[in-house]
Order: structure tokens, then sequence, then C-alpha cells
């Protein structure tokens, strides 16, 4: 019988089962008696040893529930340091109790490692669902701004990229332009692609065709720009999510080709030009990518319109 017991009333959702009144026991093992602790069930212990989570401070988990429950759900507060392995918690539980329904009522077992790969998925699809709405928040906000884009230094060239992702179709397009220090266009690029699971994907496949794409033209200083501010985060940090791993690994094995190199953020009314581009990529018949060395009719007067100088 699996133990993970409930008290009357357990309403199974991400928010409820973070509260421990609501659990008696955390583990998903047909091995466990009803009566064991998570400390002693063999699932239990090694799921969490597995995890990003960390064991308490006295080095072992306790045989009280609700003391392990009070660790983990304060743990962002607790070691700030630990915040963005503290955002799995809820999901690790919430597979925990999927788990148990699929062993209860399907009789299927998962391993651990594919119970905690989901969980892992589930925190990243949240984060970009929140992210989601803050680019809709963004961009609401972008249209009271008058914010124009503005020329690299000397000896520098800007890109900037963007994708056009809807959550209708099949299809999403990627577009970059490169500028140089007078803003003159040097190079547009524009690609329709088989959709992708979400916006910030769309935008790193943007970034990373930009970025190898700029290697090859063999410049060695660049300054790439985007509107979305979660993709900017992303590069510019040391975080790596499982799912986008490998894109942020092709961008990061090529800067070693440039002499010096930048991602900022721009708000979008400084992203015209890139933005145009990759709607225009939308309506391409094939999959092959597109670059253009001569401005086409369709984008000069955005370009016009965007640039300051």
């Amino acid at each position: 019988m699996p133990c993970f017991e409930l008290l009357h009333g357990f309403n199974p959702s991400p928010s409820s089962i973070l509260y421990p009144h609501n659990i008696i026991s955390l583990s998903t093992n047909r091995d466990c008696s009803s009566t064991t602790y998570p400390k002693q069930c063999t699932f239990a212990r090694l799921l969490w040893a597995v995890s990003p989570i960390p064991a308490p401070p006295a080095g072992e988990w306790s045989d009280s529930l609700y003391t392990n429950l009070y660790w983990v759900l304060n743990l962002a507060e607790d070691k700030p340091q630990l915040a963005a392995q503290a955002q799995q918690v809820p999901w690790i539980l919430w597979r925990i109790w999927k788990n148990r329904n699929e062993l209860c009522f399907k009789d299927k077992e998962y391993s651990v490692e594919e119970v905690l790969r989901r969980a892992v998925e589930d925190t990243e699809e949240w984060q970009l669902r929140k992210q989601g709405e803050n680019r809709a928040n963004e961009s609401s906000t972008r249209i009271l701004t008058n914010e124009k884009w503005k020329p690299p230094p000397q000896c520098w060239v800007k890109c900037n990229t963007d994708a056009a992702w809807q959550s209708e179709g099949n299809r999403c397009g990627i577009g970059w332009a490169l500028r140089n220090d007078k803003g003159t266009v040097i190079w547009m690029g524009a690609r329709a692609l088989p959709k992708v699971k979400n916006v910030l994907e769309a935008e790193l496949e943007a970034m990373r065709w930009a970025v190898i794409s700029m290697s090859r033209f063999r410049y060695k200083k660049v300054m790439f720009e985007s509107d979305a501010q979660s993709l900017i985060n992303l590069i510019n940090s040391d975080e790596e999510w499982p799912s986008l791993k490998p894109m942020l690994q092709d961008i990061r094995k090529t800067l070693c080709q440039f002499e010096e190199v930048k991602f900022m953020y721009v708000p979008r009314g400084a992203n015209g030009v890139a933005d145009r581009v990759a709607r225009e990529s939308l309506s391409m018949s094939s999959h092959d990518p597109k670059l253009y060395s001569i401005m086409p009719s369709w984008i000069k007067r955005i370009v016009e319109l965007e640039c300051v100088m």
C-alpha cells in the first residue's frame, strides 16, 4: 500500500499541497507500509536525495513530516542563495501526489529519475507562463514610451533579434537586423520555423541564429539586443534550463570567436525592425533561412522611424 495518506478534504492542487496539515506522508512506493515515515521509505529518501533540495542543517531528514515540510517550504527565505532550487519544491510534491494516483488507480510505477524530471519540467513550464504574462504587461507599458533604437559605438555593430510566436497555428518566425554605428542596415535575417513550445524558446532560437551568423560574418565587436527581458537575463546568468540547454551551449561556445560581445535588453519601441522581420518570416513558404544585404521596401519606413542619431 502506498505510504501517501491524506486527511479528509484534501484538494490535490499545486497550492493546497503546500500546506502541511493536508499531508501525512510523502512517498509513493508499493514496498512501503502505510505507517512508514518518509525518512524510512526507500523511494521517498532516494527522490529527495537526488533532487536539488538539500537536507536540513542537521544533515538528514527528520522523522517528523512537519519538520521536513517546514524546511522545504521555507528554503527560499532561510537560504536565499537556494531560491532557484526552492521553486521546484511544490512541483516535486505535486509529482509525488500524481505518482501516488498512478500507482493506486492504474497500477503504474515510475522511477525516481522520471518523477524528478517531470517535476523539473513542471517548474520550467510554470516559470515560462509567468514570464509570458510579464511580457504581455511589459508590452502594454512599452506602447506608452518613445524609445528609439540607438547606434552602437564606433568599431561596433549592433544586432537586434526578435521572434513572432502565437498560441494558434503550427509555425513561428524569427528575425534579426544588423546595423553599424551610422545606423545603416548591413544585413537582415528572416526564417520561419516549426512552432516551438513557447515564446522564450523562439526568442532564444532567434538569438542563437544571430550569434552564429555574426561569427560567420567575422564581426568582432557585437552588441546583441532583444526586447525579451527573460531571454537576456537567461543568457547573462549561469542558469541553465534543461530544455533550453542545447541552444544556450551553442551561443556560449560561439562567443569565443568574438573580441567583445554584449547582450542587452531594450524596450519594444527600440526593437521594431527585428520585430517586423520576424513577422515577415511567417509569410515565407518554406523553413529555409533568408538573408538580406539590401533593405526590401517593406522595412525601409520602419528603419527610418526607429532610428535616432
